[in-house]
């Protein structure tokens, strides 16, 4: 995707995804040339690589939230908390990286280079 915002302020575009989404919503799209997941949890919209750390399954489309905030790999059940990235249920034993999503121009984009924001 392109680079939203003022000279010298654009961010990576993540996707084109109506902002008001339900919690849960899982979305595949691509950050610079690589997939990525993003999701819609309680606490706004966060961005995952689309690969499980225990066995690199995707999750894509088919990851699964619950509780709000616990994203589930369909493969080997593996669970995630979206706000941290840790790991709640194994077999993985690595966690994700989670950074934050903005919504700029009606559209997400990648809100900063560390952490996800805490709500």
């Amino acid at each position: 995707m392109s680079a939203v915002g003022g000279a010298g302020g654009g961010r990576t575009a993540v996707a084109d995804v109506d902002a008001s989404a339900p919690v849960g919503t899982v979305v595949p799209a691509e950050l610079d040339g690589l997939p990525v997941t993003v999701v819609r949890h309680e606490g706004g919209w966060v961005v995952v690589d689309d690969e499980c750390t225990h066995a690199a399954c995707p999750f894509g489309a088919d990851g699964e939230v619950f509780d709000g905030h616990v994203l589930a790999c369909n493969c080997h059940g593996s669970e995630f908390d979206l706000r941290t990235g840790e790991v709640l249920l194994g077999p993985a034993e690595r966690a994700l990286t989670v950074r934050a999503l903005a919504v700029v121009e009606g559209r997400l984009v990648v809100a900063g280079d560390g952490p996800a924001d805490r709500p």
